[in-house]
């Protein structure tokens, strides 16, 4: 079976700190687990103390999920599901060089939107 990479990321509200986000992150992480391997994304520290050294970056996984409609189906419902759960985010999904955004999409822009990272992903591969 064929693979791709999608990155995920949402956006953060004012109102959150870096428990809240990484917490949320989490959360993303272990549903999207269900689909295909998931990373949470890792950022190099700058500086000359931290040579070497990478930490989290809050809000943002990738997930190596299989190119059948199947999954795309199972990625989306789980992204819109996070987003019921947490109004007022949206959400970023990048496929190759085509990147999306999620906000609260009725049930036709879902499916308009599966049907899209399929296409995406069938170009990147």
């Amino acid at each position: 079976m064929s693979y791709v990479r999608i990155q995920i990321n949402f956006t953060p509200l004012v109102e959150d700190d870096e428990f809240v986000l990484d917490q949320l992150t989490e959360e993303l992480t272990d549903q999207l687990r269900e689909i295909g391997l998931v990373e949470r994304v890792r950022k190099q520290v700058s500086g000359t103390d931290n040579k070497g050294i990478a930490e989290l970056t809050l809000n943002t996984v990738t997930v190596l999920a299989g190119v059948d409609p199947g999954y795309v189906q199972a990625m989306v419902d789980l992204v819109v599901a996070f987003l019921q759960r947490h109004t007022g985010r949206r959400v970023h999904l990048r496929v190759g060089d085509i990147e999306l955004t999620i906000d609260q999409p009725t049930h036709n822009e879902t499916a308009e939107l599966i049907r899209t990272i399929q296409a995406a992903i069938d170009r990147s591969r």
